[in-house]
């Protein structure tokens, strides 16, 4: 026998060891026979309770207030963990807009569910838009609108008295400001027209170029409507042969002058002249309008920047044929036409 396998027979009892040495030896090998056992017996409920965890489905939460979807993750064996941020919807505040797992995920109990939750919307109050001009408020609503979902919609059309504020000026409105907000809201205003004996003198236009026309009824802020036909007898082509108001007259402010212009006598080879026509809806105040054309090589050329309070429009135009006239306000776009080869654009 080896001396290795004489040592190892002599840790083990053996006839050789004495009554207490074999009782010694017999006690050390039974305890660690019963540690080893408790260590697999521990190890083997160990894995038993992970492999064996209870399975639960995950409830539908979306759309509960977070106080009963605490609840019902509760009673599901479920544990929660919430992410906070805004919605659209003021009224949503503390309510459940998301989860992950999603509902009738099958987990295992004890299992942390997602919970987006709503901190309700960022503006949660009416702000104050007296002295505010018409045109920033409808900006600053489609600012929110585009940034935060609709919170805010302007009621039209909007009511308008003369007063001594500037033309456009809000004067009142409703809801009140710190109005807590609710939901989609309709906001009513009331806007100045500017003082009542506000008033403007219309320039001679007769016997001037269109073009010379326009420009000076851009720089003048006058709206104005505009019609072509052709030259009669010694009227020259391409010129304002009537207008009404007659030159010379005090008128209030915002009266539309109506003009009468006869058609030109050569248009460019390429290019077209017609006169665009549109009805926009009416405006409780002027407002500025700009119309340019993209020719078809994508070239843009300001045609004309003007006042209007809305209702028909008629404006002159000598482009390069298939080019797109864009009229805008305030930088959003209200329209566009096509101008055909050939066509007169009516």
């Amino acid at each position: 026998m080896s001396p290795f396998s004489d040592r190892l027979l002599n840790l083990l009892p053996n006839p050789r060891d004495d009554g207490e040495t074999r009782h010694f030896k017999i006690l050390v090998y039974l305890s660690i026979g019963i540690i080893v056992l408790m260590v697999v017996v521990a190890l083997i409920t160990f894995l038993l309770t992970i492999d064996g965890a209870e399975q639960t489905m995950v409830p539908n939460l979306k759309g509960m207030e977070l106080a009963n979807g605490l609840v019902a993750l509760q009673d599901r064996g479920l544990y929660p963990r919430v992410q906070l941020r805004y919605s659209a919807n003021p009224a949503e505040k503390g309510t459940i807009l998301g989860q992950e797992p999603g509902a009738g995920t099958i987990v295992k109990a004890g299992r942390i569910v997602m919970l987006q939750v709503s901190k309700g919307a960022i503006i949660d109050r009416v702000e104050n838009y007296i002295g505010m001009k018409l045109t920033d408020l409808e900006l600053h609503l489609q600012t929110l609108s585009t940034t935060y979902g609709p919170l805010l919609e302007l009621q039209t059309p909007v009511t308008s008295v003369y007063d001594a504020a500037p033309a456009g000026t809000i004067l009142q409105q409703s809801p009140a400001p710190d109005t807590p907000l609710t939901g989609l809201t309709t906001l009513k205003v009331v806007v100045s027209l500017g003082p009542r004996s506000a008033s403007a003198t219309v320039p001679n236009f007769i016997g001037e170029d269109y073009t010379s026309a326009l420009k000076q009824l851009s720089e003048s802020n006058l709206t104005f409507a505009m019609t072509d036909r052709a030259a009669r007898g010694s009227e020259r082509p391409g010129t304002i042969v009537s207008q009404s108001p007659d030159p010379g007259s005090a008128v209030p402010s915002g009266t539309l002058v109506n003009l009468v212009m006869t058609d030109p006598s050569y248009v460019p080879h390429g290019y077209v002249f017609g006169m665009l026509q549109k009805t926009l809806p009416d405006y409780p105040v002027a407002v500025d309008l700009s119309i340019e054309a993209v020719s078809p090589d994508g070239q843009h050329t300001p045609l004309l920047s003007m006042k209007t309070t809305g209702g028909l429009l008629t404006v002159p135009y000598l482009v390069k044929e298939d080019s797109v006239i864009i009229v805008s306000s305030f930088d959003k776009e209200l329209f566009r036409y096509t101008v055909a080869g050939g066509a007169n654009g009516r």
